[in-house]
C-alpha cells in the first residue's frame, strides 16, 4: 500500500509507527528536491575529463546554480591493461560528485588527442538528456559569475537549434559551451558518427571534415539547423581573455585557458575560488597567495 501524509494523522499510531512515518515522509521529499528537476525543459550538460579536475569543482558549484538537472559525461582513464589503479586516482572528488545528477564514463579509449574521447562524451552524454527539450553544454573547466541571468541566453536562442558561445566565419562551431535543442544536439551527433565510426570511415573522411569543431560545424549546415550568433563575439575561441556576450551575460569565463595564458604570458592568475586545492599542486599555494596580498612579486616564481 502506497503512503500518503494524511496517513500521519491517524490517531491510533503508535509512537514508534509515527516516527518511522515521519522518517518515510522526510525521504520522500527528499528526492523531490533533486527529482523535480527531471522534469524541467532543461538539462546541463558537462563534459570533462580528469586533467580538468583543478577546475571541475568550480564548474559544477557554479552550473549548480541554475537549478537544472546536471549530468557529467566523464573520460574514463583507467586502462584495462593498468591493473593497480585506484578509482581516487581519476575519479571527482566524493563532494563534487554529490552535486551530479547523473554520471556518464564510457569505454577506455587509446586514440589519443580530443576529438575520439570528445564524441562520447557528448554521445552518450546526450543520451541521458533526450528527455530535456533543451540542453545547454558546457566544458568542465568553465564557470558562471552569473548563473542567475541564464534566461537571457535562453531567451537568446529563441526558434534557433542551436547557439555557441562564439562564431567564426567558416564552419567552424565552438564547442567550449552552447545551448541547443536537444533534438538538434542528437541529431548533430548522429551525423558525426556517420562519417567517424569505424576508423576505416574516419579514414574516408577526415580531410574533408577535420576536427570535432568543423565536424560539427558541418553538420549544422548539412542538416539544415538554424544556428544562433552572438552579438559579441569572445575575444578569441579559447576564450583566455573576458569577453563576449556569454561573459556580459551570464560570466562565462574558461578557468583553464584563464590559467594557463596568465602563466605564459606573465600575467594575474584567475581568482582562488576557481582552484580545486587537491588537484592543484604547489601552483594553489602561490595563486592563493598572491590573490591574499596582491603582492605581484609572488608570482615571478610561478611564471614561466
Amino acid at each position: 500500500m502506497g503512503f500518503q501524509r494524511t496517513d500521519l494523522d491517524d490517531l491510533n499510531l503508535s509512537p514508534e509507527d509515527r516516527r518511522d512515518l515521519t522518517i518515510l515522509l522526510e525521504r520522500y521529499l527528499e528526492c523531490d528536491v533533486w527529482a523535480k528537476r527531471a522534469q524541467l525543459p532543461i538539462g546541463v550538460l558537462i563534459t570533462s575529463h580528469p586533467s580538468n579536475r583543478p577546475y571541475l569543482k568550480a564548474c559544477i558549484e557554479t552550473h549548480k546554480e541554475l537549478g537544472y538537472w546536471m549530468v557529467l559525461s566523464y573520460d574514463n582513464y583507467f586502462d584495462p591493461k593498468i591493473k593497480d589503479l585506484s578509482f581516487d586516482t581519476y575519479m571527482p572528488a566524493k563532494d563534487v560528485m554529490d552535486d551530479v545528477d547523473t554520471f556518464v564514463m564510457p569505454h577506455h579509449q587509446t586514440w589519443g588527442g580530443v576529438l575520439y574521447p570528445y564524441f562520447w562524451l557528448l554521445k552518450f552524454g546526450l543520451s541521458a538528456m533526450e528527455s530535456f527539450d533543451y540542453v545547454w553544454c558546457v566544458n568542465g573547466d568553465c564557470v558562471l559569475e552569473k548563473p542567475e541571468n541564464f534566461n537571457q541566453i535562453i531567451d537568446m536562442l529563441g526558434d534557433g537549434d542551436i547557439l555557441g558561445i562564439g562564431w567564426e566565419n567558416n564552419r567552424i562551431f565552438n564547442t567550449t559551451a552552447f545551448l541547443a535543442k536537444t533534438s538538434a544536439a542528437i541529431a548533430i551527433m548522429k551525423h558525426f558518427e556517420k562519417y567517424f565510426i569505424p576508423f576505416e570511415v574516419y579514414e574516408k573522411y577526415t580531410q574533408e571534415f577535420g576536427n570535432a569543431e568543423a565536424r560539427m560545424g558541418k553538420a549544422i549546415l548539412d542538416l539544415g539547423l538554424k544556428q544562433v550568433v552572438v552579438p559579441q563575439n569572445p575575444i578569441n575561441t579559447q576564450l583566455h581573455t573576458k569577453g563576449g556576450t556569454f561573459y556580459d551575460i551570464i560570466g562565462f569565463r574558461h578557468i583553464h585557458a584563464e590559467h594557463n595564458y596568465a602563466y605564459r604570458n606573465r600575467l594575474i592568475p584567475p581568482e582562488i575560488e576557481f582552484f580545486d586545492i587537491r588537484f592543484t599542486a604547489g601552483e594553489y599555494n602561490i595563486i592563493n597567495e598572491y590573490w591574499r596580498t596582491k603582492d605581484v612579486s609572488v608570482l615571478k616564481d610561478w611564471w614561466v
